[in-house]
Formats: C-alpha cells, structure tokens, sequence
C-alpha cells in the first residue's frame, strides 16, 4: 500500500506539495510544503516527516514538521500537529497524500501566526509520538 501511495502522490498532488523517499526505506517520508500563494505562509517552505507503522493503515502513521516549524496555533514548536486525523479521526482509508493536502490546508486557513496555547506541555517531548488521549484545539480545549 505505501508504494502504491508514493505514486499516487507523486502523480496526483497539488504543485505545493512534493514528497522525497529514500530507495532505502519507504517507510520514511519527508515532504516538503510550500506556502500558498494568497496565505500567511506565501512564500515559506515547510518540511514534514512521516514515518509509517508496522500496523498501517490501521493505525496512522507518524507525522510531525520538521525544524523550523511553522508558528501556527495547531503546530507545536517540537514540531507535533494538533490534529485529530493523526489520532482519533484517523481512518484506514485516508491516504498520505489527502493527510499532507489537509495539513496545507490547515496552514492555509490560517487567520494569524502563534502557537498552542498549551505548547509548554509538549515543547520538549519527542515529537511523532502516537496521539492517544489528546485533546484537539478544535474539540475547544
């Protein structure tokens, strides 16, 4: 499943995302996001690393931004996303290319750069670690 994913987002995603692979372990990406035009992040590029589990898709895989991370109210500065596709709402079916197209889109949506109101709780943790327990900004934590 993971290289038939590679090659759909090779093949289908939008020109503001790119992805590279070492032939040596396909199950570590590292995708690049370029900031949409029109947008807080025009003109910025953002790394994410995303690591795949033995169990996937059952279980999602790991996803964070690599440094230097955004300033947005969902990215924490250890580079972990708040968003519930990576824990709780993940789904099987939900494929790399439409995870990394809702992560530029959550960057796009963006009314003003910041931080999580609660990134002293995470700020020197690892980041990519499983999202279980979390509490979404968007549950209105």
């Amino acid at each position: 499943r993971i290289q038939r994913e590679l090659m759909d987002f090779q093949q289908n995603s939008p020109p503001s995302l790119s992805v590279n692979v070492r032939a040596d372990n396909m199950n570590v990406w590292v995708v690049t996001l370029n900031g949409v035009e029109g947008t807080l992040f025009e003109g910025e590029k953002h790394k994410l690393r995303i690591e795949f589990p033995r169990e996937y898709p059952a279980k999602p895989p790991s996803v964070y931004f690599l440094k230097p991370t955004p300033r947005h109210p969902h990215v924490y500065t250890n580079g972990d996303i708040c968003l519930d596709l990576l824990g709780k709402g993940w789904k099987p079916q939900i494929t790399t290319r439409t995870l990394a197209i809702s992560i530029l889109s959550m960057l796009s949506s963006a009314k003003e750069k910041g931080i999580p109101p609660d990134n002293s709780n995470h700020a020197d943790n690892a980041p990519g670690r499983p999202q279980e327990g979390w509490l979404y900004h968007d549950d209105h934590c």
